[in-house]
């Protein structure tokens, strides 16, 4: 029987060659999966189990729970000097969901939507199933850092949106304000939509700060804004994010969210509202992974690799050119063979010649991966 033509262009998941063999070698140590190891506040965990043991878990309002949905507007005010109200906002099941729901509510077939080069894979998976077209655009050439010339040249009469993702997946590089007031003049010029991914916005190293579109009015008709709880406060199994946006745009994206997944899991939404009332401390948890992030560059920075320091996530995009021919998927499979590191082939980013490393394991286990992979190349 027939299935969906367009799942014959979507390319397989790279990392799953890794991953599967990672699991069945003993001692491997796997930096492939961006899943924080640090535990969720305690006060969340706490107040949640009460909450579920008080109260019967009913369906949530569409929506989003209106608490909730007040609290992500005041949260974003508050951190970006937004304007927002919780009619701007939709809670969604996790950023994966916002961004499928964004995409489905704004894209017609023949569509056009520009994706910054190295890219996170789900955003072209997604828009080559709804018969849109992904325009890349290379920001290998200008330090992992889009800009509005670039874009701009990317730019056609089909185009119907930009995807920003920063801080990024998987560069950890984060754009200045002025390129963000440049991109956001760009996309209010055109007339087309900005969709902003945000999940790592609260992931940004000492010295560094995020500039988030949303803080500029005149984008704000033009915005959408993703973002959720599971990198910031390592909530990844609780499944919850949201969307912002102007409040008309608001209505047809809780169309397509009603017929997707109804509502967001009551006892999550209110795990959220914890996060944000209780003002959770989450500076400890952003210095452990700095440390880590700039001990492990340092780290394969001795060894050979090209790497620009990260300014943010828990992500390093390691180009190792100058180390090996291979292509990526093979060059991560002897890497796993020969000294039991598993990372990430860089052709899942569209950055073939790379590989990308997560720093979601304590310092010892880094340092472990990089003396092996210093005593590899050292032969």
């Amino acid at each position: 029987m027939e299935i969906n033509s367009k799942l014959k262009e979507l390319e397989p998941n790279f990392i799953r060659h890794v991953l599967a063999r990672c699991q069945e070698m003993e001692d491997s140590i796997n930096l492939t999966v961006g899943e924080p190891d640090l535990k969720t506040s305690k006060i969340i965990l706490e107040k949640s189990a009460k909450y579920m043991l008080e109260n019967q878990l009913y369906y949530a309002p569409l929506g989003g729970v209106l608490e909730f949905r007040e609290e992500i507007a005041k949260f974003y005010n508050n951190q970006y000097g937004s304007t927002y109200d919780r009619e701007n906002v939709l809670v969604t099941v996790g950023a994966t969901e916002g961004i499928s729901t964004a995409l489905r509510t704004i894209l017609n077939p023949g569509d056009e939507v520009i994706v910054v080069k190295p890219d996170y894979p789900l955003y072209s998976g997604l828009i080559t199933l709804l018969d849109a077209k992904t325009v890349y655009v290379d920001s290998t050439t200008n330090g992992n850092k889009v800009n509005a010339d670039i874009l701009k040249k990317a730019i056609t009469s089909k185009t119907k949106a930009i995807i920003l993702n920063y801080p990024s997946n998987p560069c950890g590089t984060i754009l200045s304000q002025e390129e963000v007031e440049k991109i956001s003049r760009l996309v209010v010029e055109h007339n087309i939509y900005l969709i902003s991914d945000e999940i790592y916005s609260e992931l940004v190293f000492s010295g560094n700060k995020f500039y988030s579109p949303a803080s500029i009015k005149e984008v704000k008709d033009n915005l959408i804004v993703v973002n959720g709880f599971s990198k910031s406060h390592s909530m990844t199994g609780w499944r919850i994010g949201y969307v912002l946006s102007n409040k008309t745009l608001r209505n047809h994206l809780l169309k397509i969210s009603q017929y997707t997944i109804s509502t967001p899991s009551t006892l999550s939404q209110y795990g959220g509202i914890v996060a944000l009332k209780e003002s959770i401390n989450l500076e400890l948890n952003l210095k452990e992974y700095e440390k880590r992030s700039l001990d492990l560059y340092n780290m394969l920075k001795k060894i050979g690799f090209e790497v620009i320091k990260p300014q943010g996530t828990f992500y390093i995009l390691a180009d190792y050119s100058k180390l090996s021919t291979l292509n990526s998927l093979d060059f991560s499979m002897k890497l796993l063979e020969d000294t039991g590191v598993a990372v990430v082939p860089g052709k899942s980013f569209g950055a073939e010649g790379c590989i990308r490393l997560s720093c979601t394991k304590n310092l010892d286990v880094l340092r472990e991966a990089g003396k092996r992979l210093e005593e590899y190349f050292k032969d």
